[in-house]
């Protein structure tokens, strides 16, 4: 048995490398210049989709809400679901996750398992479900042990590269046309914060085959948590994206791939059932509208598909992730102190994107748009990265969004990655 000062000496050795690891002794130097990453490709368009089934074992942690939240039955099937695009022999890729978000670090190994694929062409998108695993680490037993399970991790990267894998096996010569619909004002979707304040606008962009006109993939996109399901549940759910695109199926429009929008403080559901009944109201609406854009969609002309990319450095001040790196449940690397994301923008023909780490708020994906003169962008959030909530500096220091910016980075975090964006482009 160990004496009492050398247990002791071992008990403040231990304490001292904890801390200074937090500290930031024990982490990366930020590279002097940011990585970039740009790709511009022209040619016949080919596309093609497919999904895989993601759902986890009865009893996983919960991401969302509260912490130490564990499963206890299956709502509903989660998917990974894929899109890929091939044009003049390059492979891009759009692929929604029904979990509520993916650390960069897991992004990028997910990545590196799709044969054939760029890093930067692939935009792997959560959808942002409370009922999911949790992939970040923070939902596990109140900051003792993590939520993240590896295993599943793993499982998931074999799944998104199969979904990948079948896409492009399915990918045919294709058109792209594109329509829209605007939500109801009330009803469906709220602003917990500012009443009546959210993006309206569902995108849908589906391919057609060149030869007989079928659908061989559609993406789906609107702005709302999915969270339908309340704090209380405790059943594995896609919640309102899973029924979507479910319904979308059914009613013959083939596969479709979901991308959440400007979700972000606080854009969430209206239904009055907080149940399945309100899951597969919410999805019959929402696939509703998005039909309704379908027969007025107008022909996208693909005369290239162009990527940029570009990484930005968040700086880790949130006492939440902070006490999350300390007790080593989020395992997230720092760069002097800062988490290294990415944002993004896709071009395909005349639809435009930009990819956002986060959950950005309305206003900012506004003056987004109008910084980058650009009315019609569509905001891919929760891409690549969930680094929580980001907003313009003025909501961040309203204490109307305390709760917003306690689940980010830092004050300023919004704000950097709209620069980081509007250098990009």
């Amino acid at each position: 048995m160990a004496s009492r000062p050398r247990l002791a000496r071992f008990v403040l050795l231990g304490a001292v490398l904890v801390t200074a690891g937090c500290a930031g002794i024990f982490q990366r130097a930020r590279p002097a210049r940011l990585q970039q990453y740009a790709v511009s490709v022209r040619g016949g368009l080919r596309v093609g989709s497919a999904e895989r089934d993601i759902t986890p074992d009865v009893g996983c942690y919960l991401a969302g809400f509260d912490p130490a939240r564990t499963s206890t039955a299956v709502g509903s099937l989660l998917k990974v679901r894929a899109l890929v695009l091939e044009l003049g022999g390059r492979r891009f890729a759009i692929v929604g996750i029904d979990n509520l978000g993916v650390m960069r670090e897991d992004a990028d190994w997910i990545k590196a398992g799709l044969a054939g694929f760029h890093n930067g062409d692939v935009f792997l998108c959560s959808s942002h479900t409370h009922a999911g695993p949790d992939l970040i680490g923070l939902w596990g037993w109140y900051f003792v042990t993590s939520g993240r399970d590896r295993e599943y991790v793993a499982r998931l990267r074999l799944a998104c590269a199969a979904a990948v894998a079948e896409a492009l096996a399915n990918a045919a010569p294709a058109a792209l046309v594109r329509g829209g619909a605007l939500l109801p004002p009330e009803g469906l979707v709220k602003n917990a914060n500012r009443a009546g304040v959210f993006d309206r606008r569902i995108v849908v962009l589906q391919a057609q085959a060149l030869a007989d006109g079928k659908p061989l993939g559609t993406l789906l996109h609107l702005a709302c948590h999915p969270e339908v399901l309340p704090r209380r549940n405790t059943a594995i759910s896609a919640d309102f994206v899973g029924e979507l695109c479910d319904q979308w199926r059914a009613r013959g429009h083939g596969q479709a791939v979901f991308v959440n929008g400007a979700l972000g403080a606080m854009i969430s559901p209206a239904v009055k059932a907080r149940d399945l009944d309100g899951v597969r109201h919410f999805g019959d609406v929402a696939c509703g509208l998005a039909e309704q854009a379908l027969r007025e969609a107008a022909v996208v002309p693909v005369d290239a598909i162009e990527v940029w990319r570009r990484d930005v450095y968040l700086p880790m001040e949130s006492i939440g992730f902070r006490i999350g790196r300390l007790t080593t449940v989020l395992q997230r690397e720092l760069f002097d102190g800062a988490a290294r994301s990415t944002v993004g923008y896709l071009r395909i023909g005349t639809f435009e994107a930009v990819a956002v780490p986060g959950e950005v708020e309305p206003a900012l994906a506004e003056r987004l748009r109008a910084e980058l003169h650009r009315p019609e962008l569509v905001v891919f959030g929760l891409c690549d990265d969930e680094v929580g909530y980001l907003m313009r500096e003025q909501e961040a220091r309203d204490s109307e969004f305390a709760y917003e910016t306690s689940m980010s980075p830092c004050l300023d975090a919004g704000e950097r990655v709209r620069m980081a964006i509007t250098g990009v482009r």
